[in-house]
């Protein structure tokens, strides 16, 4: 019985998703009369009318919208009860579902995991790496434990609590013997340069702009926009142009010579790191441990000790900035 009203409120949040009976019975691959039929069930159930006709899709009543909140919440808590259940009928030390974004995914994150389940040996740890608002929907669905992603004042991380956990400064990725001279240079020299940029519209490039107009500049013109941290680098590396990115991401690159971290010297641009997660989230220990890991490298990053309470239990537990960003050049390259 549980099992069909799941299904059945599942199946309502695909209409929604889809605006109609057809495409939402096309993506679940079954008969469309019997879609409608349920939707028929959950009016009656609540009794009042969950749809109505909008031209050629179907739109949802005050109550529908209502129904679709809480429909929403049910089934992410279920997935995340299913989750928990089964770790516990496994027997496992315990699971960490982590989603983040694309160079907090490929650079910080990992370090940390890896601390981690050294303390750990039977911990079952998975990290999914895409867009911060694709990550923050895994979260919202169940699907992951929280989120962590590049912060940007325009996201809408509702229903999820989201918490600012330290800013990254960035600084401009220039090739070894490319432009510009020196070590150091101006914002408005970095706007005459050749730069490969993110994608337009992505949660970097919105914070990047944001912080750039507080400047007084203009957007900044690219010759090119990669989706990946690695593939920009090796663009720059390459063409002998240049891209801002936070200093963790290049790190290992200027220390292996096959780029340069140049600091902006009128301008401290920087990466917000976030960390979403549901607000009834109930966190399993090791869930817990991540996340005071995450908070204990939010305040040695801001040169704060940590909140009573969310220090991890030994020092070894949480890796210290040399072990995240893997030397701490990468705390001097603003300078």
């Amino acid at each position: 019985m549980l099992h069909l009203q799941l299904r059945r409120l599942d199946l309502f949040c695909t209409v929604v998703q889809e605006g109609g009976v057809t495409r939402a019975a096309e993506r679940l691959r079954v008969a469309q009369p019997w879609v409608s039929a349920q939707l028929r069930i959950l009016e009656k159930a609540v009794d009042a009318p969950l749809f109505v006709r909008d031209g050629r899709r179907l739109a949802l009543t005050e109550a529908g919208h209502r129904f679709h909140l809480w429909a929403a919440d049910v089934l992410a808590g279920s997935t995340q009860v299913r989750r928990d259940i089964e770790n516990l009928s496994a027997g496992l030390a315990g699971s960490l579902t982590v989603a983040t974004s694309m160079a907090i995914g490929t650079y910080l994150v990992p370090p940390l995991l890896t601390a981690l389940r050294h303390e750990r040996a039977g911990a079952d740890i998975t990290a999914h790496i895409s867009e911060p608002a694709a990550a923050l929907r895994s979260v919202a669905t169940g699907n992951a434990d929280f989120a962590v992603a590049t912060w940007s004042d325009e996201l809408e991380p509702d229903p999820l609590h989201a918490e600012k956990l330290w800013e990254e400064p960035l600084v401009l990725a220039a090739a070894p013997d490319g432009p510009p001279d020196g070590d150091e240079i101006t914002l408005a020299g970095v706007a005459d340069l050749p730069l490969v940029g993110v994608p337009a519209g992505v949660a970097f490039d919105r914070t990047l702009g944001a912080q750039l107009r507080s400047h007084g500049m203009d957007e900044l013109s690219y010759v090119m926009r990669l989706g990946h941290a690695e593939a920009m680098k090796r663009a720059v590396a390459a063409n002998g142009w240049g891209c801002l990115a936070p200093s963790y991401a290049v790190a290992d690159d200027v220390d292996a010579g096959r780029l340069r971290s140049v600091a902006i010297t009128d301008a401290h641009l920087v990466e917000g790191i976030g960390l979403f997660h549901r607000e009834s989230k109930f966190f399993s220990p090791l869930q817990q441990a991540a996340v005071e890991m995450l908070r204990h490298v939010a305040a040695t990053r801001a040169g704060t000790p940590s909140a009573p309470g969310r220090a991890p239990e030994t020092d070894s537990s949480a890796p210290d900035d040399d072990h995240l960003h893997g030397d701490t050049r990468a705390d001097t390259m603003q300078s």
